[in-house]
């Protein structure tokens, strides 16, 4: 609503108020303050005097003890001692009360002790001089006994002094009193005074000022509704143009002094398609209702030369005093792009909703915008239901990574593609591919999201049979290895255990004949002796066999002891210079991956003579981070690395790296043409199964 300067007013007449008022509560609380300062000087003064009047009191008692004790002395009759008995009990307790009034001076409290103590000790002396005398025994001239006297001398000049002191503190809180009383009334004229003249030029100052602003308020309120970027036209109560800025005067065809005090309805012709309402209605409406009126939709201006533009209005009331209606202010823009827009919009949302994907339009926060055909299908959710919700907590998404990342990853490159996981409204899971594009809307609107969800359920699903799939064969083709592996140790076993012991009795037997035939059967013993070579032959055979099959040196020694052997015999059939350099010490590798490392370096020394045309390898086994590895090098002729999966003959390769994967390692291969070829195995000193066959399975 507009309410002019009128609050303005209001701040300033409140400040000439409130500020004389807030300067009279200081002064009267500076009064105030003075005066309970005096009083506590008077009620000091009112206090000396108690004591002053009780040390009188103590001393008048002691006065009337002696007196008492004197007559009892004189004449022996014992009504005298009546006033000194009563002294004896009434003296501890007022002793006590004038003590207590002065705690606050340790130096007079030290005084009426002194005081006590001599008391105490003239009691002591009267009480055996009364004793002595009721006995018979004293003389009535001990009533002049001169050590009594001195004591109750010295008593009297013990009170006389406490008194003089308390006498020197009442005049000195007496003179105070006064000074303060002084003080007090001085003050009491000078704040007058200078509230009186701060009040008189603080309300001229003011009043000048509330009457500069009201004047520059009428400026201003020209200036700022000519300024303002939208339309403005102001009426008065009876719907009359006081105002109309030059946006407006664009607008309508009218300029401001044409327009001046003509009907709102001759220069501001709005016709609303809805309700038919002419812009006189609304201001009068307005007037009476006392509320802003907003209509944003379906209104046309009809300017002055008959021309219709599209707009968007509002009117607000101007208010006075009291909440009184004095006028009405009318903003209005032109909408014809907006509405524009808006069709355009509506026909990208009827083309989207053609599409079988989930098609949806969020803002940065997730919450949904629009909502497609495609979406409602695949989801579940009607339009009225997904409206306004947050798209993510209401399909319960699994991202790939966090929804802020996500934003921001929009907000810099202006899209996002990704998988994504989404629960249908009956529960079931369905995984998009999702592909999101930033949607800059005009300046000072936020953005929004275009999000294109295709369902890729069934896709997914077969990627993950064929995992299985895949993870299947894998263990069946190390399961394979494994019963090779125990085939090929059987097989060696029995070659060597019954084979050779075979072989080895026949040739036992063939030298016990030989050696009990006569020499004259030369033809026979030298048949003999040819067959114990071809059994030596035999034996030899096996041996290479079940070495071929399954080394016993890898059983028995360890794989560093067996790559040794291995490279040895490489070396001697082949005539290639092998280097080998393995730890001095054997590896604690389990057998698995003791069979699988030299394997493959079984695999790796075949490769060199079938394809690598090599004078030297270098072999290299050592042990690093936990890990086994085994480095192969070749000066052969090498080969191109792009060509390796394409090659048939690259077989032997992939089961070097199949092997690897099973102990949870693996095989990089390294060639060039003409720069040899390097091999490097790494294996895992220890890896669980489990794990093994996550990593084999990746």
């Amino acid at each position: 609503m507009v309410t002019m300067e009128y609050s303005n007013f209001k701040s300033l007449l409140r400040r000439v108020i409130l500020v004389p008022m807030l300067v009279t509560a200081a002064v009267a609380g500076l009064l105030l303050w003075e005066t309970f300062d005096l009083n506590r000087s008077l009620q000091s003064v009112d206090h000396t005097d108690q004591v002053l009047d009780q040390s009188g009191h103590l001393l008048k008692l002691l006065v009337d003890m002696e007196t008492a004790k004197r007559g009892y002395i004189g004449s022996g009759v014992e009504a005298f001692l009546g006033p000194y008995q009563e002294g004896k009990k009434r003296f501890d307790p007022e002793f006590q009360t004038l003590y207590q009034m002065v705690s606050d001076r340790p130096v007079q409290q030290q005084q009426l002790r002194d005081v006590y103590v001599g008391y105490k000790d003239t009691q002591m002396y009267d009480d055996r001089i009364i004793a002595l005398r009721r006995g018979g025994k004293a003389d009535p001239t001990l009533a002049e006994d001169l050590q009594r006297k001195d004591k109750m001398d010295t008593l009297r000049e013990q009170i006389a002094d406490f008194q003089a002191v308390e006498a020197t503190l009442r005049i000195e809180r007496v003179q105070g009193a006064h000074q303060r009383w002084t003080f007090m009334v001085t003050s009491c004229m000078l704040l007058g005074l200078g509230a009186g003249v701060f009040l008189a030029l603080f309300t001229r100052y003011h009043v000048e000022k509330l009457g500069t602003k009201l004047l520059q308020s009428e400026e201003r309120w020209s200036a700022t509704l000519g300024s303002i970027g939208e339309a403005v036209i102001a009426t008065d109560s009876e719907a009359r143009i006081t105002f109309l800025n030059p946006v407006a005067a664009a607008l309508t065809g009218w300029q401001p002094e044409e327009a001046l005090n003509q009907p709102i309805g001759n220069v501001l012709r709005l016709l609303n398609e809805e309700t038919g309402m002419t812009a006189d209605n609304e201001v009068l409406r307005v007037l009476k209702e006392k509320q802003v009126l907003a209509v944003a939709n379906h209104v046309d201006l009809v300017t002055k030369d008959g021309r219709e533009i599209a707009v968007e209005h509002s009117a607000a009331p101007i208010l006075a005093g009291e909440g009184k209606a004095i006028g009405v202010v009318l903003i209005f823009r032109d909408v014809t792009e907006m509405r524009k827009q808006r069709v355009a919009t509506a026909e990208q949302a009827a083309l989207l909703e053609l599409t079988q994907d989930s098609v949806f339009v969020i803002d940065m926060e997730g919450r949904v915008q629009f909502w497609s055909r495609g979406a409602e299908a695949m989801l579940g959710y009607t339009k009225a239901e997904a409206a306004g919700r947050i798209a993510h907590e209401m399909l319960c998404t699994e991202f790939p990574k966090s929804f802020s990342e996500i934003s921001a990853e929009l907000l810099q490159v202006g899209h996002w593609e990704g998988d994504l996981i989404k629960t249908a409204r009956d529960g079931r899971r369905v995984v998009v591919a999702g592909r999101w594009a930033l949607q800059w809307a005009k300046r000072g609107q936020a953005p929004s999201v275009l999000v294109i969800n295709s369902d890729i359920t069934e896709r997914k699903q077969a990627e993950e049979s064929l995992v299985l799939q895949k993870e299947q064969l894998r263990a069946l083709a190390e399961r394979l290895q494994w019963v090779r592996e125990e085939d090929r140790k059987t097989v060696a076993r029995d070659l060597h255990d019954q084979i050779g012991q075979i072989l080895t009795a026949i040739k036992m037997d063939l030298s016990w004949i030989s050696r009990h035939l006569p020499e004259s059967e030369s033809e026979v013993l030298a048949r003999l002796k040819e067959s114990s070579e071809l059994i030596n032959d035999g034996v030899k055979a096996v041996r290479t066999i079940c070495s071929g099959l399954r080394p016993g040196v890898l059983d028995d020694l360890g794989l560093a002891a067996a790559i040794e052997w291995q490279a040895s015999e490489f070396a001697s059939r082949n005539g290639v210079q092998c280097q080998v350099s393995v730890p001095t010490v054997d590896l604690h590798l389990d057998g698995e991956r003791a069979t699988a490392t030299f394997r493959i370096f079984q695999e790796c020394l075949t490769n060199v003579i079938r394809h690598a045309q090599a004078k030297s390898v270098r072999v290299a086994l050592t042990q690093e981070n936990g890990n086994i590895m085994l480095v192969v090098e070749d000066d052969g002729i090498g080969f191109f690395e792009s060509g390796l999966s394409r090659s048939l003959g690259s077989l032997g390769l992939l089961g070097m790296k199949e092997r690897a994967q099973f102990c949870g390692g693996d095989v990089q291969i390294s060639s060039s043409p003409g720069n040899g070829t390097t091999v490097a195995v790494r294996v895992p000193v220890d890896i669980p199964r489990a794990e093994r066959s996550e990593i084999c399975t990746s």
